[in-house]
């Protein structure tokens, strides 16, 4: 089991280490270190998107975002919940409210007072930690959340398919519960894109996609992947994020990076594309 109490505290164990990213502390850092960077000032960000494959083929892309962006205050994350290994069926929208996830060189803290403010939020949010347990669409981000902005806490949320409407109320109830907080708080959604396909028609529909988010255009975004048939895992928690970032002031969002698996793989018959995003934090009036 992956999720456990330890001291009366809930633990999340590194799931994916050594599969989806290196098993240490060092082979982290080093593999960060190989990805070609960019070295010029980092943005204050209100969002993030960025994807959650292994690193070797997304890791660039992910590594970009993080790079680029200057993170305030704990991160709310939202991902895709790909189906937990307990045969049992989780809520339609999880967050684990308490504890501490670790991975290979350390740990995530969970902000437990803003936690608390979005579950009291009156949307459909499950306190059901048990359902990350082998969830990687969120722990794949945190060696680089903790490498590029050490000590940033977080709020861990996956999803499962709902209707357009509640991803809107979803987003409408966290918006609310972070005017609450009182203080300032990034969002990052988890997601790839197209999964699959020859590489030209992959950059074609992603395209389309990342068109939608870089207007911040959730509505938009959901009727795009629905209507072409878009196999893009994490449209939803993307979409929430969109939105909230939205409310708060935010205008676009800014394409970081894209690239497939085919980049990687050297195979473009069938592959993933991978795209990041930052959204600049709103400028005080």
């Amino acid at each position: 089991m992956h999720v456990f109490l330890g001291g009366g505290k809930m633990i999340r164990k590194a799931a994916v280490a050594g599969y989806f990213y290196p098993g240490s502390g060092v082979g982290i850092a080093r593999q960060i270190k190989e990805f070609a960077l960019d070295s010029g000032p980092r943005e204050e960000v209100v969002g993030l998107i960025a994807p959650h494959a292994g690193y070797k083929y997304s890791g660039q892309v992910a590594a970009r975002v993080y790079s680029r962006a200057r993170i305030s205050g704990p991160v709310i994350f939202f991902g895709p919940n790909h189906g937990n290994g307990q045969g049992v069926a989780a809520p339609t929208i999880c967050m684990m409210a308490r504890g501490t996830w670790n991975f290979p060189g350390g740990a995530a803290n969970i902000d437990s007072a803003l936690a608390t403010l979005l579950l009291g939020s009156s949307c459909e949010i499950h306190d059901a930690g048990w359902a990350h347990e082998d969830e990687h669409s969120l722990e794949v981000h945190l060696p680089l959340l903790e490498h590029f902005s050490p000590g940033t806490q977080i709020v861990p949320i996956i999803m499962s398919r709902v209707d357009d409407d509640e991803v809107l109320e979803l987003a409408d109830c966290v918006y609310k519960g972070i005017v609450k907080y009182r203080k300032p708080v990034t969002l990052a959604a988890s997601t790839d894109m197209s999964h699959y396909i020859p590489q030209e028609k992959a950059n074609k529909l992603d395209r389309m996609a990342m068109d939608r988010i870089e207007a911040l255009d959730a509505v938009g975004l959901l009727k795009t992947v629905r209507d072409n048939r878009i196999s893009m895992c994490g449209a939803q928690p993307t979409a929430v994020v969109l939105e909230v970032c939205r409310k708060l002031g935010a205008e676009s969002a800014t394409l970081v990076g894209y690239s497939t698996s085919g980049d990687a793989s050297g195979d473009y018959s069938s592959v993933v594309g991978y795209s990041g995003f930052t959204i600049a934090r709103p400028r005080k009036k």
